[in-house]
């Protein structure tokens, strides 16, 4: 089961209504949403965004997840656009008196579920270029750039390449 992960001292748990007012705090934090798309700053969109995701989640189409410490929740992290090869990874915002490193187990824990646990060969995702440290972290993984735009740079990261790198970041931390 995908829900209530422990791993590297985070505990990822499915996104839930209750969850709306976390979600919609952080999505529109001004100091950490200069690189995510905008979101409502209405509780009722929030939960009603929440109320549609559930349904793809029922249907094994998209995981949405809270990652907490010692029972506080410090942010997110989603897989989608799940295909027959890949996952997109994304919805990665965390509060800024977050403990350090609980970005990177975060990230590392839900691509380990995209990897291990789905099965998945490929993870995609993108990163706005102007983000220059989110930007750094993914490059260490070595992913294949396959698009870019103005504003982003689209990457495709292998399995074996995440699982050859992510031990070094799990060292550090």
């Amino acid at each position: 089961m995908i829900n209530n992960l422990t791993k590297y001292g985070i505990q990822l748990k499915l996104v839930d209504i209750e969850d709306a007012g976390f979600i919609m705090q952080l999505r529109n934090n001004t100091s950490l949403n200069s690189f995510i798309s905008p979101t409502s700053t209405q509780l009722k969109d929030q939960v009603n965004w929440i109320k549609e995701y559930k349904k793809r989640e029922k249907a094994k189409l998209e995981y949405y997840f809270i990652t907490i410490i010692n029972g506080k929740k410090l942010g997110t992290t989603r897989l989608s656009e799940l295909d027959t090869q890949s996952f997109e990874l994304g919805s990665w915002v965390f509060l800024r008196e977050s403990p350090a490193g609980a970005a990177v187990k975060a990230d590392i824990l839900t691509k380990e579920i995209g990897f291990e646990t789905l099965g998945f060969d490929y993870c995609k995702f993108n990163v706005r270029k102007a983000n220059k440290t989110v930007l750094k972290y993914h490059q260490h993984y070595q992913p294949s750039i396959v698009k870019e735009d103005d504003l982003d740079l689209y990457f495709q990261l292998s399995v074996s390449n995440f699982n050859t790198h992510k031990t070094k970041f799990l060292k550090l931390l």
